[in-house]
């Protein structure tokens, strides 16, 4: 390898189709996934071998192995390379791209313990798929995105559909309740949540109003992790009955108390007036209104 070759910048397309004859180990496989020939494959390879100065892989016929430097180069930019895909697959999303709705949510536990288990039932005509960005930001006026949902965040005069008040539930893994169900109230050992500690106190003032403070057996930052701990069965859980309906539905947790305590909040959907295709993004906050209320989620 001569200085020249040494000092040039590195050859980022070889480096891309190494990596992916790498992962095959069959350069036929990776010009299928790349939608190159394989003699394109080939070519790139010889490239990054002259220069980096040494044998990538060893042929045997129609078959490949990485060399050990080859071994060596993949360990080192396999991790690298993904990133770069993933974040220009992730900042191609966030332009506005035909037959995709862009959903953007400030509530991250809603988004994977109801919305992402609704997607699949959604559909539209002509078909769009959806994309789901979370972000706990008010979004900007250069964010592209069709549809915000969120419990505390305001868009000023953008479109708005109330999707359902707030209640909250007591809830328990199903073995939990069953040991516990002979118990008072005021024995039960409850996992509280940093982000929301108001509303395992609310909960209590209205169902044991004569009762001291709720027993904490655990806390959580978020409720995404206190739910799973739920249904661990390592305690009763006070959560926004929007976020357990799935959990609840699909025998994952029951319902430890009938009581069902109404709070001032709600859950709202903003159509982004800037939105590209206005009509879809109703009809999908229409669906998702209705989902919530087929869940038993009041409106």
């Amino acid at each position: 390898m001569s200085k020249s070759d040494s000092e040039a910048a590195a050859p980022l397309n070889a480096v891309r189709v190494f990596v992916e004859a790498a992962r095959q180990l069959n350069f036929s496989r990776a010009a299928r996934a790349l939608g190159i020939t394989q003699g394109g494959v080939s070519r790139h390879v010889a490239t990054l071998e002259r220069h980096l100065g040494f044998a990538l892989f060893h042929r045997q016929g129609t078959a490949v192995t990485l060399s050990d430097g080859g071994r060596l180069y993949f360990d080192a930019v396999q991790e690298p390379m993904a990133a770069i895909e993933l974040a220009s697959r992730q900042m191609a999303q966030r332009q506005p791209a035909a037959g995709r709705l862009i959903v953007r949510t400030s509530l991250p536990t809603f988004a994977m313990g109801s919305l992402i288990p609704a997607l699949p039932h959604f559909a539209a005509t002509p078909p769009v798929g959806v994309d789901l960005v979370t972000s706990l930001d008010a979004p900007g006026p250069d964010d592209a995105y069709d549809v915000l949902i969120t419990r505390d965040l305001h868009l000023g005069d953008a479109e708005q559909w109330l999707l359902c008040s707030e209640v909250l539930v007591c809830v328990a893994a199903p073995q939990r309740q069953c040991d516990w169900a002979q118990r008072p109230v005021a024995e039960w050992q409850f996992l509280a949540t940093h982000s929301r500690p108001e509303a395992l106190l609310a909960w209590a003032r209205q169902v044991r109003p004569e009762g001291g403070a709720p027993a904490i057996c655990a806390s959580f930052d978020h409720y995404f992790l206190a739910i799973p701990a739920a249904m661990a069965g390592m305690g009763h859980l006070v959560a926004p009955l929007a976020l357990v309906a799935v959990a609840l539905s699909q025998g994952q947790l029951v319902l430890a108390t009938p009581d069902l305590v109404r709070r001032d909040a709600s859950y709202q959907a903003y159509v982004n007036p800037r939105s590209a295709r206005p009509e879809t993004a109703r009809h999908f906050c229409r669906w998702l209104k209705a989902w919530l209320r087929d869940a038993a989620l009041p409106a």
